[in-house]
């Protein structure tokens, strides 16, 4: 069975007062550090891009149906390698994994650099897709086992922290992406890739503890093996006993998948009305983000005073973001449409520490990493298959008359349906309990040689 991380055992993090001489306090504290640090790098690196890549895209000669097919291929690329990812993630280590993730996408960021040929960018498009699901859930619940939370409140405060140093790479990354695109569109997709490759440093440095995988192939192909029948009982079983869980993970896939929509059609629709200047769209961009930051501080306060604090957020949040978003796509104005969205951006990134922490604890550890990465493989297949159904009728990506009102009222409707649940009890366990969530035992003669 798993061994126990030193900050696995029956303490949480809200055991250990600040300043006492407590190895595990300091094993914890280190792990949040080395979470915060790769989550914002993380980001960063991505978000170099967020302003330009759909503009290259459209400067290499690629129609506004294909970036739709491109970004859908993306998604779908990304759900069908989840769950092998999420294996090997266990297996080979989530370190190890989430440093692979960054390789792989420095090479795919890159490749868009040293050609402008269409091919080459789909291709380099889709590998960094394919890397990016290495670290999907691999960090996640890296962070979650060795710091040993377990509880809701600990849940949330580790994800509203995570949301802030992943909000400071964004907005760091869009700024930085914004100032080179400006110089050449294709200047942030080198820097994206060397950003990648600094991480995957730092990911070797900072992600430690943990036991690690087999080291002869031999045994790796048996725990491989053993992992996949592991992954088929586990998570049907997990997911069986839990419908809560199952409805929590589609409703926000549903929820992803109407947050995608705008997310493909913004630069295009704001770039005009901008002037063409791409730092006014990272400023547009990044506003939201630092707006997020002491809005999750003080979402975090709430939720230590007020256990119903988490439902409050999220059905507040959909309701402002979903109005939010169909008045951008409506309104003549360019500045209240620009101050919309950023109001809609802002509102998606407070609903996700939340569902984050409502879907972690309804998860037994030793599934962990598998079921997360089922998660983002419900998100990656709903939200692709949307971006291509909204691609046929959607003859302009500057046109979000149409699109961006029917994307708001599903938002609205998936944030809510969420929110009703994001509160209810865990089973074998009331609400507000400590203590890890109960779950299914593992199956019987597989061994759980994860390194959580």
């Amino acid at each position: 069975m798993t061994t126990a991380a030193p900050g696995n055992g029956s303490k949480g993090p809200q055991d250990t007062a600040p300043g006492t001489d407590d190895p595990q306090g300091r094993y914890v504290s280190r792990v949040r550090r080395a979470y915060l640090a790769v989550s914002g790098f993380d980001y960063f690196a991505d978000m170099l891009l967020t302003v330009t890549s759909v503009l290259l895209l459209q400067s290499y000669g690629m129609s506004s149906s294909a970036v739709f097919a491109l970004v859908a291929a993306v998604w779908i690329v990304e759900g069908v390698c989840e769950i092998p990812t999420g294996i090997l993630a266990d297996m080979v280590g989530r370190r190890a994994s989430v440093a692979l993730s960054f390789v792989l996408r420095a090479v795919g960021y890159g490749a868009l650099f040293f050609s402008d040929s269409v091919m080459v960018a789909a291709a380099g498009t889709l590998l960094a897709a394919i890397g990016g699901t290495f670290s999907s859930g691999a960090l996640e619940a890296w962070a979650v086992d060795e710091t040993g939370a377990r509880d809701s409140g600990d849940l949330d405060r580790l994800f509203a922290r995570g949301k802030i140093a992943e909000n400071s790479g964004l907005v760091l990354g869009t700024l930085a992406g914004a100032a080179l695109g400006s110089l050449d569109l294709a200047w942030p997709q080198l820097a994206a890739g060397a950003a990648c490759a600094l991480s995957a440093v730092l990911a070797l440095a900072l992600m430690r503890g943990g036991p690690r995988g087999p080291r002869s192939p031999h045994a790796f192909l048996r725990g491989l093996r053993a992992s996949g029948r592991d992954v088929v009982t586990g998570a049907r079983l997990t997911l069986r006993g839990d419908r809560v869980l199952i409805v929590l993970i589609v409703g926000t896939a549903f929820l992803w998948m109407f947050r995608g929509v705008p997310g493909v059609q913004w630069t295009v629709v704001y770039e005009s009305l901008a002037g063409g200047h791409l730092l006014v769209l990272a400023v547009m961009r990044s506003v939201g983000s630092l707006l997020e930051i002491p809005l999750l501080g003080w979402i975090m306060a709430l939720q230590q005073r007020r256990g119903t604090a988490r439902r409050t957020v999220v059905v507040t949040a959909s309701s402002v973001g979903a109005i939010a978003l169909a008045t951008a796509g409506v309104v003549r104005d360019p500045l209240v449409s620009m101050v919309c969205y950023v109001g809609f951006t802002t509102a998606f990134g407070l609903c996700m520490p939340g569902l984050r922490a409502a879907v972690n604890e309804r998860i037994e550890a030793g599934h962990r990493a598998t079921v997360l990465s089922m998660a983002s493989l419900a998100n990656s297949l709903l939200t692709g298959g949307g971006l291509i159904l909204v691609g046929t009728f959607v003859d302009d990506l500057g046109s979000a008359g149409l699109s961006w009102p029917l994307a708001a009222a599903g938002f609205a409707a998936a944030g809510l349906l969420l929110a009703a649940l994001t509160s209810r009890s865990v089973p074998g366990r009331p609400s507000g309990a400590d203590g890890p969530p109960a779950g299914p035992p593992a199956p019987a003669g597989v061994q759980d040689v994860s390194p959580v």
